[in-house]
């Protein structure tokens, strides 16, 4: 539960509710698309949930069905009854059939979803998860950008053959966390914050206590991505021409690890248990298994 909303999972089916309204109505001189999915309060709740992950632990992957939403009255709606949460979920199942039926007949492309994975709650740090969703209020668009780009690569990776796509995806994620990283600098008091400047706030608050080596004069932030990044996304450039994008299957995970991790930091300016835990295992003060 948060304020205003929910997320119920099953191994039937898995729903969220949020009250709301879309991208329009948040903002009526957003460039025009006709590319829209999640509404701004549905993207908050999801991305608040992936924020809950923990380092090195299990992923909550999400692949959203955008096309079976609907709305409530949500004057007659209470989020904390076990009987209107069993509502919605009739609702939702009876809407899956009605969408399943049509699927038979048109043959659409779908998620491979039958039964769903469930974790144990004790995987996660759901403890912060309202944390995490007050933290996303106001709207930035920048961090929206980058969780739903993960959110996507997460979509993707899905299908073997789409990991290509996915990391490109994670690649939009890592574009946004480095505009954040430029707006915390110019916070602290930093004229032009360049990308090798990026590389050593990052290396200030997540490396430098596991006591790695600082970066180097002309280290750029997750520069080792850089020469990857554009031959991906350019067939041909300075780095010469190429028929296959330079990848490897751990691209898309690290980067899905890293910016999760990247982002939650960036949105409440602390660590959660989990790094704290890794830390005190790396200082030897705690052992692995504690």
């Amino acid at each position: 539960m948060v304020p205003d909303g929910l997320f119920h999972a099953d191994e039937q089916i898995a729903f969220g509710v949020v009250r709301g309204s879309s991208w329009d109505r948040l903002d009526p001189d957003l460039p025009l698309t006709e590319l829209r999915g999640l509404s701004p309060d549905q993207l908050r709740l999801v991305a608040a949930l992936m924020l809950c992950e923990v380092r090195n632990g299990a992923r909550l992957m999400f692949y959203p069905a955008t096309e079976y939403a609907f709305r409530l009255d949500a004057r007659r709606l209470r989020l904390d009854s076990q009987a209107t949460i069993a509502e919605i979920r009739a609702l939702v199942l009876e809407r899956c059939a009605e969408e399943a039926a049509k699927e038979e007949r048109f043959r659409r492309f779908k998620s491979p979803v039958g039964t769903y994975q469930l974790w144990n709650r004790s995987e996660f740090a759901l403890e912060r998860l309202p944390e995490f969703f007050e933290a996303l209020n106001p709207v930035d668009y920048v961090v929206y950008r980058g969780m739903h780009a993960l959110m996507k690569a997460d979509m993707l990776s899905r299908y073997r053959e789409f990991w290509e796509e996915a990391t490109t995806a994670c690649y939009v994620a890592l574009d946004a966390s480095f505009s954040v990283v430029q707006e915390r600098l110019r916070e602290e008091g930093v004229a032009q914050p360049s990308s090798v400047l990026a590389q050593r706030w990052v290396h200030q608050h997540f490396n430098a206590a596991f006591g790695l080596p600082e970066p180097g004069p002309t280290d750029k932030y997750f520069g080792e991505m850089y020469e990857q990044r554009i031959m991906t996304l350019h067939p041909k450039s300075r780095l010469g021409e190429s028929p296959v994008a330079p990848l490897m299957y751990e691209d898309y995970m690290f980067m899905r690890r890293d910016l999760r991790e990247m982002f939650a930091y960036l949105l409440t300016g602390r660590h959660g248990d989990d790094y704290q835990r890794d830390l005190d295992v790396h200082l030897g003060v705690r052992r692995p298994s504690a």
